[in-house]
């Protein structure tokens, strides 16, 4: 019997599970993510048994073609695995439930081919600065003073990089840390 004044609706487990999905789909796109490699996620990680991708696309009401991209990538990136159900011919698919495990792969996937895409690419820059100051005679003191002083920035943004090359290391169990590495780093020059 309803409390008198009480007009809302008691939640539903369905309703738990949509706001949990669409909190993976939030979660997903803060990280760089689609929102919809969340919710598939998330649809997944709360489904007791494997779903085959139609039923994923049914329930998300995505296409199919969302679907099928999606689900590539998330078993590309070790967040959902292919799963072989006894009697159905479809795959079926389950999420990934070691976190730390997902995170860790994604971080070493994603976040390494970043961090080494910024190395080259400041070193490439810390060259072109060489290369001017090689054969800057001619520029003048003013050009030779900012030269150096790009130089040197450059030199500190390079640390930067390698000590989130080394951080990452460290956070996927790599690497021990060293604080007194991130002090000189990180510290005022």
């Amino acid at each position: 019997m309803k409390a008198k004044g009480n007009d809302r609706r008691a939640p539903s487990l369905a309703q738990a599970r949509r706001r949990g999905i669409e909190t993976c789909g939030r979660i997903a796109a803060f990280w760089g993510f689609t929102r919809t490699m969340g919710r598939i996620f998330g649809l997944l990680y709360l489904s007791a048994e494997p779903l085959p991708r139609a039923e994923i696309q049914r329930r998300l009401a995505i296409s199919v073609g969302s679907a099928s991209m999606t689900v590539t990538a998330l078993v590309r990136w070790g967040v959902v695995h292919r799963v072989r159900v006894p009697g159905k011919r479809a795959a079926h698919y389950a999420a990934e439930t070691d976190f730390w495990k997902m995170i860790s792969r994604v971080l070493d996937e994603r976040e390494r081919q970043e961090i080494a895409a910024a190395i080259a690419v400041v070193e490439a820059a810390k060259r072109d600065v060489a290369a001017v100051r090689r054969g800057g005679a001619s520029e003048g003191e003013a050009a030779a003073a900012d030269a150096e002083f790009v130089a040197a920035r450059l030199d500190r943004l390079h640390d930067v990089c390698l000590l989130g090359q080394t951080m990452l290391d460290m956070l996927l169990g790599q690497l021990k840390l060293d604080v007194g590495r991130f002090r000189d780093v990180l510290g005022a020059r």
